[in-house]
């Protein structure tokens, strides 16, 4: 049975509700704060879904302890799936304050303008819809070991979660 561990609070509320009822399909389904939880629950998916992190820095650089327990799962090839405010989550930096370290990109509000539009990767198919910037190049999806983030907000509800998780790791690291 899977577990999948889905980061849901202030700073992460960004979520179709359908996409949560394909994870239940796969698994048992649990919520946990990054602001407020000082343990990652044990989990065999972390769903790191759009918010505002960028809204809740001082709270996020208090807590760094959960940061260092998602890092240490990413390291150790736990399935972590991240989108818009998840993905800058796992940067090395919100604008000079530590996130989870888990990319090698800073993000930024500076000069924030906005990015949307409709992406497609695979046949997959979501929006973007942010204020933010990534400092270092990136690309639509990116990858490291079993993480897979960016700004795309995915909708898999149609697809179901696997789909959407075989076909953006389908692409060449």
């Amino acid at each position: 049975m899977n577990r999948v561990l889905i980061a849901r609070d202030e700073a992460f509320n960004f979520i179709y509700r359908a996409n949560i009822d394909a994870l239940k399909e796969i698994g048992t389904v649990k919520f946990f704060s990054p602001l407020h939880d000082e343990l990652l629950p044990h989990c065999d998916l972390l769903y790191l879904p759009g918010g505002y992190p960028e809204l809740f820095l001082p709270e996020i650089r208090n807590n760094h302890s959960i940061c260092q327990q998602i890092y240490d799962y990413a390291q150790q090839g736990g399935r972590i799936l991240a989108e818009c405010g998840g993905f800058m989550y796992l940067c090395n930096d919100i604008d000079n304050v530590p996130m989870c370290g888990v990319f090698p990109f800073s993000a930024t509000m500076k000069d924030a303008r906005l990015h949307l539009g409709y992406r497609e990767h695979n046949g997959m198919k979501g929006h973007e819809f942010h204020y933010s910037d990534i400092t270092t190049p990136h690309a639509l999806v990116n990858r490291y070991k079993n993480v897979i983030a960016g700004y795309t907000h995915w909708y898999w509800a149609e697809t179901g979660f696997e789909t959407l998780w075989n076909k953006l790791t389908s692409q060449k690291q």
